[in-house]
């Protein structure tokens, strides 16, 4: 899945179309598509390395992508939260487990799990549904949003964009950087798997 996503983006001639596909992407992984958005940014900051996007275009489009998708989950939560937790997070043993443990957290803690969450993936993507489904303040959630958002995005992309210049300071085999970033798109994939299986693991009942 992840190299076949670098593939494409690495292939589009056309730099508006890629910012629409880069911010498809993470509205579609902020609802249901498995790939984490950690992996988006860091492409991100790689093809703004390599010049074929713009380094301050590519981190503000990456931010409304992000946001775009927790405005996303959070209209999901205000108008359907009902359904979806029927239907959904209480239907899997995982989903009802990852939501149950955002419910408590939220109750307690309210605005700042939207603040200081994003970088937790066992939970980053039930947050804005939760806050919708809270029927949460949609202003007060934007801006909690867009301080968690923003940060986040310039990290990562800007580590990745650094790490392309590293690379090439330190080698001039440009498939050995491709090979690097691939590698750690995989790396992001992998860790979201265990987090997904550490969760299904913990409610599994003890004999």
């Amino acid at each position: 899945m992840i190299d076949i996503f670098a593939s494409i983006l690495f292939s589009i001639d056309s730099v508006s179309a890629l910012y629409a596909i880069l911010i498809g992407v993470l509205i579609l992984s902020g609802i249901c598509l498995p790939i984490p958005e950690e992996v988006t940014l860091i492409l991100g900051g790689y093809l703004a390395y390599l010049g074929v996007v713009d380094f301050w275009t590519i981190f503000y489009v990456l931010t409304i992508g992000i946001i775009l998708a927790d405005i996303a989950g959070y209209c999901l939560g205000r108008f359907s939260g009902d359904w979806i937790s029927q239907n959904i997070f209480n239907k899997f043993p995982v989903t009802k487990f990852l939501f149950g443990r955002a419910t408590g957290y939220f109750e307690r803690y309210g605005e700042a799990m939207v603040l200081f969450t994003r970088p937790f993936l066992g939970i980053r993507v039930a947050i804005p549904i939760l806050a919708g489904y809270s029927k949460m303040n949609p202003i007060k959630f934007f801006v909690f949003d867009a301080l968690g958002a923003i940060p986040w995005t310039f990290g990562l992309v800007f580590a990745s964009y650094y790490l392309g210049s590293g690379l090439d300071f330190i080698t001039e085999v440009r498939e050995i950087k491709h090979a690097i970033f691939l590698a750690l798109g995989i790396a992001v994939a992998i860790y979201a798997a265990i987090q997904i299986n550490k969760g299904k693991l913990s409610i599994r009942p003890t004999a």
